[in-house]
């Protein structure tokens, strides 16, 4: 709340009132069908490297996905997406903790790859050459994250539980896809930086170069254990950072506002009402089978059983002589 209370402080709600009179509705359509595209292929990402360990089924991989979602919408620094692994069936949950790990740090790294990019323009060249060389430096932590995993499991080989798991996503993880989910993770990034940058065009007229080197600082502020959600943090990130590119504080701030309703809270809805529905489901067909059958109803316990006929009863007596 005090995160918060200050970007409120340094932004009126006149100068956000301002920004959304001149907003222009072309941009911001752009945005959000590049936020639809990022999800789109988050998800696919998410269920290929599911799909390479296990066999998932993608409204499984949505289900975690989504409950990953709603769950970082209510922790600090959206911490709560790791928690992917308890929408799964138990002995299934050592394996989705692991490639959610991989999948999330792919996502850093990515986010680092567009930091590298962003200090050619922010800091002279031989600072931004000595980010690029860190940035390669990662790239074989991330491509050879089976490798790992192998080195690993023989390092905790006397605890089974773990050893046996780190093994077999280990083994099922070819090395030779790791860069094809770097791949989609870069992609990703892209359209999450388009999608900022066209949320700011469409609260003030600003270029490519304005996005690149500042968005991904937002992220990072987003993403401290600060606030929920990193509400309040990206805001106040945005109009600092954007301030020296002579983008409005009303205009950062409102943009933020955006990419969090759009990137962030309505995944985080869609997941909680997905799993709102699984719950409701079995007991929505429980009901209809108990209205389409109704002689299937138990009777209640008080009430008297019918009478029923014994094979003494049904025979009649013998007749009496005389």
């Amino acid at each position: 709340m005090g995160v918060v209370g200050v970007t409120l402080w340094r932004v009126s709600f006149a100068d956000l009132r301002a920004a959304f009179r001149n907003l222009d509705l072309r941009s911001l359509l752009l945005a959000v069908l590049c936020i639809l595209a990022l999800n789109a292929l988050r998800a696919y990402k998410w269920h290929a490297l599911l799909a390479a360990v296990g066999n998932f089924r993608l409204q499984q991989s949505l289900r975690t996905l989504l409950g990953g979602w709603a769950l970082g919408l209510i922790t600090p620094g959206r911490i709560g997406e790791l928690g992917r692994c308890i929408f799964v069936r138990k002995h299934e949950r050592a394996q989705v903790t692991l490639l959610t790990l991989l999948d999330r740090t792919m996502d850093l790294w990515a986010l680092l790859t567009l930091v590298g990019a962003s200090l050619f323009l922010l800091v002279p060249h031989p600072a931004a050459i000595f980010g690029v060389a860190v940035w390669l430096a990662l790239l074989p932590v991330v491509l050879g994250f089976p490798g790992l995993l192998a080195h690993l499991s023989k390092v905790v080989k006397r605890l089974h539980h773990f050893h046996g798991h780190l093994t077999e996503v280990a083994s099922r993880l070819v090395p030779a896809q790791m860069p094809r989910y770097a791949v989609m993770g870069l992609a990703a990034m892209w359209l999450e930086l388009s999608s900022f940058f066209f949320l700011l065009r469409a609260f003030s007229p600003t270029g490519f170069a304005t996005a690149v080197a500042t968005y991904p600082y937002i992220a990072l502020a987003g993403d401290l254990p600060l606030s929920f959600g990193g509400v309040g943090v990206r805001e106040g990130a945005a109009a600092l950072l954007l301030s020296p590119y002579a983008v409005p504080p009303g205009a950062a701030v409102d943009a933020a506002l955006l990419w969090f309703v759009f990137g962030i809270l309505l995944p985080a809805v869609l997941g909680v009402a997905w799993l709102v529905v699984e719950r409701l489901k079995p007991l929505v067909q429980r009901s209809d089978n108990r209205a389409h059958n109704p002689n299937c109803i138990w009777p209640p316990v008080d009430s008297a059983p019918p009478h029923t006929l014994v094979p003494s009863d049904s025979v009649a007596p013998p007749c009496e002589a005389g």
